[in-house]
């Protein structure tokens, strides 16, 4: 009779852990979608400044183009509603090519000016392509961030 009675303490032992390790775990993955939803409210904060400092031309559109770009690629892959972001996309692709930062510095100058002369006809080339895109993204942030933060 004592047996029984050690084994069915064992036994209630054994799956208080168990639902202990599962409760603990839904802990943590719960914990971990809240950081993640964080950190995708913040890249669409962040998208949105990016797009009004577009729009109000406080940042040209190469360089906007590329921050936008690698904000983007932080987001979920199935982020709804769907928008035609193509033109980012594309200026910041083309222009990956130039030389930027601490190598920049160290190009000549004459070549440093023929990436800008090049840069500069991307961005008239593609400016009111860019513009119109970053406008399409800023109508759907606070639909992306209703989605982000259940």
């Amino acid at each position: 009779m004592a047996w029984k009675l050690v084994l069915v303490a064992l036994m209630g032992l054994a799956i208080g852990a168990l639902l202990g390790m599962l409760i603990l775990r839904a802990s943590r993955q719960r914990e971990e979608r809240r950081r993640q939803a964080a950190r995708h409210l913040d890249v669409l904060d962040n998208l949105s400044i990016l797009c009004r400092a577009l729009l109000q031309e406080q940042v040209d559109s190469a360089e906007a183009s590329i921050r936008i770009s690698v904000l983007l690629d932080c987001l979920p892959q199935g982020i709804e509603p769907k928008v035609d972001l193509a033109a980012i996309h594309r200026l910041a692709e083309e222009c990956g090519e130039f030389t930027r930062g601490e190598q920049r510095r160290e190009l000549a100058p004459a070549e440093r000016n023929r990436q800008d002369v090049a840069r500069l006809r991307l961005e008239d080339e593609q400016g009111a392509a860019v513009r119109a895109a970053a406008e399409r993204l800023a109508g759907v942030l606070d639909a992306w961030r209703a989605r982000v933060a259940v």
